[in-house]
């Protein structure tokens, strides 16, 4: 058991909440290097597992909570799981993982369910994203917790929620993007429905679940109550589609899929240029009498058909026609630059790989490399959030129990009691 006596505090985020001592190791965490991050002294225990739970406490410790993720001997699935690996590591794992401790602790066990709960003592926030039940079935759950912790920030990720007929339902992402309607808006007209081309349901709810314990944070602070924060992914991705549900309460019809383009704005589209696709989005009349003029097809800005953003929504048809003519005469950055000119919003559509060599992405630093305890040096996302003009640090996601002897000698805990496997047999089904 961790000893409490002569225990000095790092610093306090509010006179309420007891901090526990710095964990000693060889690798430097980001708020000991940091001091001044946002969240410093913030300890995260972190239970989370694949994607969205992952992306929550990956921004918690970008800005300078200590996260120390909690995984199953063996490790957890998504470090092996998919077909693109890095010396055996999952792009994915790599990608939502970073600033991170890693230990192996078995939760199937009487001893490794100790473990956690003496971590969890003098720690501040617990992120866990199992299917609701799993958690209480070990005494790992926010109720049970609060007799280790009366303080305790309890961040609960699951896919429907902790009640209701869907709770107990596994939800992927692609599942919650068809359920919350996202697919059914997707897609060309004349086509299926289809998902977007990246995890957005993950990656939004792990964005909801780091502001949700932010605001925990805020408000523990203010009251001294425990918090429990609880997060859908269902709702997560329905509250993304908030305009276009707007909509539809406005005109009492279902919405259906329109491509690329806009349900209330012309012409806003994907164009062909003799070389390349560009995007338009012309929300307004001043856009398009602009466009017009610095295109040299001044006669349509005040054609009937085109005169305002009602008549071009519907007409829209003849608008890209008439504009797909134009531009598929030129190559894209002579088109480009006239738009801009014209002050118009556009862009061009481009691959990955023309965003790594993109002048704006350099000059901003998105990408960026970082050390990784096998592969040693791997390229990776800047965190986007700058604060006062600072970018967040960056280390490498963990070797699999870096941070285990660490974290058991804090406990006062012998390491032997602990045994490693490779078999994942203590992990959470």
């Amino acid at each position: 058991m961790h000893n409490h006596s002569g225990s000095s505090a790092v610093t306090d985020i509010n006179s309420t909440i007891p901090l526990a001592d710095p964990i000693q190791t060889s690798d430097m965490d980001s708020a000991a290097r940091h001091p001044s991050l946002p969240l410093a002294g913030v300890r995260v225990i972190d239970f989370t597992h694949h994607a969205a739970g992952p992306m929550c406490t990956m921004l918690l410790g970008d800005y300078g909570a200590e996260v120390i993720k909690i995984e199953p001997p063996g490790g957890e699935a998504f470090r092996s799981s998919g077909t693109v690996r890095v010396q055996g590591e999952h792009v994915g794992f790599l990608a939502l993982n970073r600033n991170k401790k890693s230990v192996e602790l078995n939760l199937k066990s009487e001893a490794g369910q100790r473990a956690a709960r003496d971590l969890i003592r003098d720690a501040h926030v617990v992120v866990e994203n199992f299917r609701p039940g799993k958690m209480a079935r070990i005494g790992l759950d926010y109720h049970s917790l609060l007799a280790v912790n009366p303080r305790l920030i309890y961040c609960s990720l699951s896919a429907f929620g902790a009640t209701g007929p869907y709770s107990h339902k596994q939800g992927l992402d692609v599942v919650l993007q068809a359920m919350s309607g996202l697919m059914s808006i997707t897609g060309e007209p004349d086509g299926g429905p289809l998902p977007a081309g990246a995890p957005i349901a993950d990656i939004t709810s792990g964005i909801f679940g780091a502001l949700g314990v932010v605001l925990a944070v805020l408000e523990q602070r203010r009251s001294g109550e425990p918090q429990h924060v609880e997060i859908a992914m269902f709702e997560c991705m329905i509250s993304m589609l908030n305009l276009r549900y707007q909509q539809m309460f406005a005109e009492k019809r279902a919405l259906s899929r329109i491509g690329a383009s806009h349900p209330q704005a012309s012409p806003w589209d994907v164009y062909q240029a003799a070389d390349g696709q560009f995007v338009i989005a012309a929300t307004r009349d001043e856009y398009w009498y602009r466009m017009c003029e610095g295109l040299g097809i001044g006669e349509y800005a005040r054609d009937p058909r085109f005169v305002n953003i009602k008549s071009r929504v519907a007409n829209r048809a003849q608008v890209n026609a008439l504009l797909n003519d134009l531009f598929k005469t030129r190559p894209r950055q002579y088109w480009l630059e006239l738009l801009d000119e014209a002050q118009v919003p556009n862009g061009p559509v481009n691959n990955l790989q023309e965003v790594l060599n993109d002048e704006q992405a350099k000059h901003n630093g998105t990408f960026i490399s970082m050390q990784h305890p096998i592969s040693g040096e791997i390229e990776t996302i800047a965190p986007p959030i700058r604060i006062n003009g600072r970018a967040a640090p960056h280390l490498g996601p963990p070797a699999l129990g870096n941070s285990t002897a660490a974290i058991l000698r804090e406990l006062n805990l012998a390491i032997a009691d602990f045994p490693s496997s490779d078999n994942r047999q203590g992990e959470l089904e």
